[in-house]
């Protein structure tokens, strides 16, 4: 009887350790939010890829909620954002995209995405003037430019863009805005 008992408990810890390695293994001892928050993105871009849309975005949510206030968490609410633009849900779209930019304003490609879904809320001429109106930061004169060019009127959007580039040369996000610029002139030399 002692002996079964003996191997009863060996057996119990042996059990207990595996368990417990498990639940490190998937992170329910301790929870790192930056870490499970870095993982459900990464499974959102796994059902995006997928075009399941809405499994992405229950994980980029979770992705937010884990870690909803730091540059990294701009990346979630940028493929958030991207995700609801697959499904024309265009006031969604720019929720996150205005996330995004607030808390990464140095990455241009927000910018574009964020002026797309003016565009595709028929709200282009609104938010001109709402820009131009609350002009704050040299960061507003990304998405006046983006706005003309979006609308059609390209020489005037270029002119603001290389403004832009002038007067913020050390700007992270000038280089995004530079190359931007360049597919236009790639375009004038291939008309040419």
């Amino acid at each position: 009887m002692y002996r079964l008992f003996v191997i009863l408990i060996f057996c119990c810890l042996s059990i207990s350790q595996v368990i417990s390695a498990d639940k490190n293994y998937v992170g329910l001892i301790h929870l790192y939010p930056e870490k499970n928050a870095y993982f459900h993105n990464n499974m959102g871009l796994e059902y995006l890829s997928n075009n399941d849309y809405l499994s992405a975005i229950q994980e980029f949510k979770i992705a937010i909620g884990l870690n909803n206030n730091t540059q990294a968490s701009s990346i979630y609410y940028g493929n958030l954002g991207e995700t609801y633009l697959k499904l024309k849900r265009y006031a969604d779209a720019q929720d996150c995209f205005e996330n995004a930019i607030r808390l990464n304003p140095m990455q241009f490609k927000y910018y574009l995405s964020l002026v797309d879904t003016f565009y595709f809320q028929n709200n282009l001429n609104a938010k001109l003037d709402e820009y131009n109106k609350n002009k704050q930061t040299p960061l507003d004169n990304v998405i006046i430019g983006l706005i003309y060019i979006r609308k059609g009127s390209i020489n005037k959007g270029i002119a603001l863009l290389n403004e832009f580039v002038y007067n913020e040369p050390k700007l992270i996000i000038t280089d995004g805005v530079k190359s931007y610029l360049n597919t236009f002139a790639d375009l004038s030399n291939t008309n040419r």
